[in-house]
């Protein structure tokens, strides 16, 4: 429910994004390690970028909120400097 509260969501906004998630992960599209989900809250973006090294792949905007908390450039898994690509 804090979700919903702080996206300025009613509850069937929130049940379609359980969907568009569930529906990903029946794709077979892996969620963000970073938080957990296929389409992300803020954008509905699909993960879009992709470790060179370890191939596991992050939301744009989670990506980068890790990298200005953490203070690192760094893959939040594999902890290899950031060398990313964009993937469709």
């Amino acid at each position: 429910m804090r979700m919903l509260n702080g996206q300025d969501g009613s509850i069937l906004d929130a049940l379609l994004l359980w969907k568009q998630n569930v529906d990903k992960e029946f794709d077979g599209v892996e969620p963000c390690p970073i938080c957990y989900s296929v389409v992300c809250v803020k954008t509905h973006a699909m993960p879009n970028l992709e470790c060179k090294t370890c191939h596991n792949r992050f939301h744009s905007s989670c990506l980068y909120k890790w990298f200005h908390s953490s203070g690192k450039h760094q893959c939040p898994l594999c902890q290899q400097p950031w060398s990313g690509t964009k993937v469709a």
